[in-house]
């Protein structure tokens, strides 16, 4: 991947590869000390950028993402961000996690209400293999469907 810097903040940085259409995410440690308000804001911010580019993959490296976010954030999320992805037609969603970690199988299911497929992953070329494939894959409605 060849990976255009779009923003690089307190918390994250957003990338983009032109080439393979992957926006990402690559969260910082310093999200220790985030609150929810800032998460809120950052993601409203990468939800544009996603906008922008009509991003049809994205990748978010959670390795070093050290906030807490509560129950209500995360409904917050799903209410406000994941249908302006869909919107922007997003169709794979992938977290990468640091090696050797445990994935919750909660990572790997997308939410009923999110129209793109969610996966994660421990090593960055795998994701990167899923987000791009053109291979038949299932959709969150149940339809078989041609990426």
């Amino acid at each position: 991947m060849r990976l255009t810097l779009l923003y690089d903040g307190p918390y994250l940085r957003i990338l983009w590869d032109f080439e393979s259409k992957i926006i990402g995410v690559e969260w910082k440690e310093t999200t220790s000390a985030m609150t929810s308000e800032e998460f809120k804001t950052d993601l409203m911010l990468f939800a544009t950028h996603v906008e922008m580019r009509k991003a049809p993959s994205i990748l978010v490296d959670v390795s070093k993402f050290r906030y807490r976010m509560q129950p209500d954030v995360q409904e917050w999320r799903l209410r406000n961000i994941s249908p302006r992805y869909s919107a922007a037609g997003v169709r794979r969603f992938a977290f990468l996690f640091p090696q050797g970690a445990q994935i919750p199988a909660m990572m790997n299911q997308s939410a009923p209400t999110e129209k793109f497929l969610t996966r994660a992953f421990v090593d960055a070329e795998a994701a990167e293999r899923w987000l791009t494939e053109r291979a038949m894959a299932q959709d969150p409605g149940g339809e078989e469907t041609r990426f």
